[in-house]
């Protein structure tokens, strides 16, 4: 039932997801404060101090949560829709958004990873735009900036750095003036941070530790059984989206394949982050960017409703699993 609703009228999808947000909004203020862990946010370059002074379960927090969720939900549907990753009535990727987002918001480790997913969201804009222009040099050095701000928030989101040589390959024929000016986009925020601390304090090799501890606090992911059916599921309609784009084809042009296909890559490197930076709470975190994607376009272009709101209400039961155990219900 909810499928249809989020994928054909725009204004009754958007009314739809607005009713879904907001009762995911109650349901978090009703989650006891006991459940936010401080100890999962790791030390960053930018996160600690903008928002290490507020405290993790006071509402001011939870407020600038909310924000980074709806903002992420919208960029991302503006970045699917002008890409054509979707249809212009398909919420269904916004939906999955929220719901991954607000699966983990006990975690006090959602919020710098909402906000590093929010310049993923700008990095791919940017590089999907430099589809066919002679000279996208703005646009790649735009890329590097997204990406190096994103783990300025989430130190492990610079190991989607490969990301963004990997799409101007597939998106473009090699071009070494782009290829420096997305290198100088990354290296240009290190050294902005790195010369101002110079200048007022002894913490300008910083950048250089927080990447080198990422190999060095690795640890296996957690598991809980709590989330194994919402995990399963997520798991099991991305192996369908992915079996999907092979059996059906990417698209019915050469932009959208590329641009689904990068996104398959996107997933690798976030996996990659989710092992080596596992958070207890919902270990696919930070897949959600383009786990949202794939599986809403999925889901979308199901003929039969009834595989697709079966699939949904698998997703939704695993979803009530973790709303009870918050709740101290089970």
């Amino acid at each position: 039932m909810i499928v249809g609703l989020l994928k054909h009228r725009v204004q009754v999808s958007i009314f739809t997801i607005s009713i879904v947000y907001f009762g995911l909004i109650a349901y978090s203020i009703l989650i006891p404060s006991s459940f936010y862990e401080i100890s999962e946010v790791q030390e960053n370059l930018l996160f600690g101090p903008i928002f290490g002074k507020i405290s993790v379960d006071s509402m001011l927090y939870k407020i600038i949560t909310f924000a980074f969720i709806l903002i992420g939900a919208i960029t991302l549907t503006v970045v699917s829709v002008n890409h054509e990753l979707i249809s212009k009535t398909n919420l269904l990727p916004a939906f999955f958004y929220s719901v991954f987002s607000f699966s983990a918001v006990t975690s006090s480790a959602l919020l710098p990873i909402l906000i590093s997913n929010t310049f993923v969201l700008l990095a791919l804009n940017s590089l999907y735009n430099s589809y066919r222009r002679e000279n996208a040099l703005l646009e790649c050095f735009n890329a590097g900036i997204f990406i190096t701000l994103a783990s300025c928030f989430c130190t492990y989101y610079f190991l989607i750095i490969p990301i963004g040589i990997i799409a101007m390959m597939i998106l473009k024929s090699f071009n070494w003036r782009e290829w420096m000016c997305f290198l100088l986009g990354i290296i240009m925020p290190l050294y902005i941070y790195s010369g101002v601390t110079f200048l007022w304090s002894d913490f300008y090799l910083k950048p250089y530790d927080l990447f080198t501890s990422v190999f060095h606090n690795t640890k296996l992911p957690l598991f809980s059984e709590y989330y194994f059916l919402f995990n399963g599921t997520t798991l099991f309609m991305l192996v369908l989206a992915i079996f999907h784009y092979i059996s059906k084809g990417f698209g019915n042009r050469v932009k959208i394949q590329k641009a689904k296909f990068i996104l398959i890559w996107l997933s690798v490197f976030c996996l990659l982050i989710s092992v080596l930076n596992a958070v207890s709470n919902f270990w696919l975190l930070t897949c959600i960017v383009p786990f949202s994607i794939m599986i809403g376009d999925y889901l979308g272009e199901v003929k039969r409703l009834k595989i697709a709101n079966t699939l949904l209400t698998l997703f939704m039961g695993g979803f009530l699993i973790i709303w009870m155990y918050h709740l101290n219900l089970i």
